[in-house]
């Protein structure tokens, strides 16, 4: 048999997390079967550079006939787009002027597409199972439906090895942190909006109980740094601007805890899964009316905490640094889970698996020894695990730690009755905000 020629397709090949899932997919398909080439649409990237570097393939293409040349003279049997979800008619329709056999998308924001593009998508792949949801609400689908045209395939997350203990304390020396003192991490992009405004409001409550903490932020938004400089808490903080692979592997081996918070929420949480995987406890905070995946990784009281109110969202991070074993505990529950759930290899079988079941449907003819392999390989999370999963929403959305604030007693009034609507859901999340503010006074 012939090998199966696949293109995986984002608009640029940068940092990000669709793109990490892109490469991390990329060097973890079975080259016996796959040839992989990539291509970015918009621009390329350091992901791009590092999978070429890597022996792959790789290429832009801003002009259409650019990328339907490349699928005709590279005979692409497959093109995997990655997107947010919306119209983004470019790609697919250049994989069916090029004659592709089978276009997939990973819909990374469990956006509905329903424009005449969209439609030319043979199956769609949702991040987390919180994406797959709304997209079924929005669309009035039962599970039944979804499954025959959709899947959840989960990011693949790589589990990297454990530094030496003594170069994580000279990673700590360099930071300029005291080898006892406790630290939290938060990593993310410089950008405002994918900031949360609790992961500075829980600073003062966090700083009378835990006075030597170190707060220790990758990508802060030039907004945050001031307002942290202007206030009487700046000794507790420390920013950096960038981390490479291999110091951002040690970040998450020095760190406590991760602490996570943004107002647009997870669609999956790159950051969070990483954490999990190097063996560390996650706080996180609930976003119903935004995305919320962040819930869906971390399940309260057994891999991290959910806590919803600044107070609450500090108490749980100092119960966890002022109560080792079970901080311990919760980290070998988060590796756990990823290793079960997550782990690259494990996600990218069961996308070779896909590939191959979409490939059979379109009347391709492969070796019965590759059918049984992949027909051996069970669908992780099944149907039947989807279906659970609106209970399990329900309950992990009121599971956390201390109590609810009327503001997420509000969210969850919307995530209830709104959530088939998008445009509803939005009119009353900026609602909330107008009341609620953002008006951060640190001090001691």
């Amino acid at each position: 048999m012939d090998k199966i020629n696949v293109l995986q397709v984002c608009n640029q090949l940068g940092r990000g997390g669709t793109e990490k899932a892109m490469q991390i997919f990329c060097e973890n398909l079975d080259k016996t079967l796959f040839n992989v080439y990539v291509c970015g649409i918009k621009l390329g990237g350091e992901r791009g550079k590092a999978l070429l570097d890597e022996g792959y393939e790789v290429y832009t293409a801003v002009d259409r006939q650019e990328l339907i040349s490349l699928i005709i003279n590279k005979k692409i049997d497959i093109v995997h787009i990655h997107r947010a979800g919306s119209e983004e008619p470019f790609a697919v329709t250049c994989a069916r002027d090029g004659g592709a056999r089978v276009i997939i998308e990973t819909n990374v924001f469990g956006l509905v597409d329903e424009s005449e593009s969209g439609r030319l998508f043979d199956h769609h792949l949702f991040v987390s199972k919180m994406c797959a949801l709304r997209y079924l609400r929005i669309k009035g689908l039962t599970w039944d439906d979804f499954f025959k045209t959709s899947k959840v395939l989960y990011n693949p997350v790589s589990l990297a090895p454990q530094p030496p203990r003594e170069t994580l304390r000279d990673f700590k020396l360099s930071l300029g942190i005291d080898a006892s003192d406790p630290i939290i991490g938060r990593i993310g992009r410089p950008d405002m909006s994918k900031w949360g405004d609790i992961c500075l409001k829980m600073m003062p409550f966090l700083v009378r109980m835990q006075p030597d903490i170190k707060y220790v932020i990758v990508g802060a938004p030039e907004m945050i740094k001031r307002t942290v400089d202007a206030s009487d808490l700046r000794d507790n903080f420390i920013f950096l601007d960038d981390l490479s692979e291999e110091d951002l592997n040690m970040f998450y081996c020095v760190m406590d805890i991760l602490v996570h918070s943004s107002r647009m929420g997870e669609s999956f949480g790159y950051t969070i899964a990483e954490a999990m995987a190097n063996g560390r406890p996650v706080v996180v905070n609930s976003t119903p009316l935004a995305d919320n995946a962040q819930i869906e990784l971390v399940d309260n009281c057994r891999t991290g905490l959910v806590a919803n109110s600044p107070q609450d969202y500090a108490e749980a991070i100092g119960y966890l640094i002022n109560n080792k074993n079970t901080s311990t505990k919760f980290g070998q529950n988060g590796y756990a889970k990823m290793l079960r759930e997550y782990e690259a290899r494990r996600t990218t079988r069961i996308l070779e698996k896909i590939y191959i079941k979409l490939l059979q449907s379109k009347g391709a003819k492969l070796d019965r020894e590759v059918v049984n392999k992949y027909d051996a390989i069970s669908l992780s999370p099944s149907l039947d695990e989807l279906v659970s999963f609106n209970k399990d929403y329900k309950k992990r959305l009121t599971d956390v730690y201390g109590k609810s604030g009327i503001f997420y007693k509000l969210e969850l009034l919307g995530e209830r009755y709104l959530s088939s609507s998008p445009r509803l859901i939005k009119k009353w999340a900026v609602a909330i905000d107008s009341v609620r503010g953002f008006k951060w006074v640190a001090g001691k």
